[in-house]
């Protein structure tokens, strides 16, 4: 299912835009997205309010650091907290990138736009481009 996700990000920028960055917000400990992108040579920013890697900048959304954000094309977040998807899906929103969520199987979205649930493989995800 995540190599499927990273697969759908692969495609929405080879269709849509060359040499783009990515960000994945609260990365926690699961890397297998932005592994995937990265051994695709796609650009991948990781950020996250506490880290213990070196490759993970530390950042809190609700007070971002916007030129962290700069020139991407796509934000995702898998398994975000329902109190900062406001939070991501602003960032999205002023670089007008495509924002990618992942929630929890059981859980509402807490965004203020529509966001269209898509099927790819075996990934299940919600999107809005912006």
């Amino acid at each position: 299912m995540w190599e499927d996700l990273g697969e759908y990000i692969k495609k929405y920028l080879e269709n849509n835009i060359s040499d783009a960055k990515v960000i994945e917000i609260g990365v926690g400990n699961f890397f297998k997205v932005a592994d995937y992108l990265k051994n695709n040579s796609i650009e991948v920013v990781m950020v996250d309010i506490d880290s213990k890697r070196d490759d993970v900048i530390q950042e809190n959304i609700m007070n971002p650091k916007l030129y962290l954000y700069e020139n991407a094309k796509v934000i995702y977040s898998i398994r975000p907290p329902y109190e900062l998807q406001p939070y991501i899906e602003e960032i999205a929103k002023n670089l007008k990138a495509l924002l990618i969520i992942k929630p929890l199987f059981n859980e509402d979205l807490n965004t203020a736009n529509n966001m269209v649930l898509k099927n790819y493989k075996k990934a299940i995800f919600y999107q809005h481009q912006y």
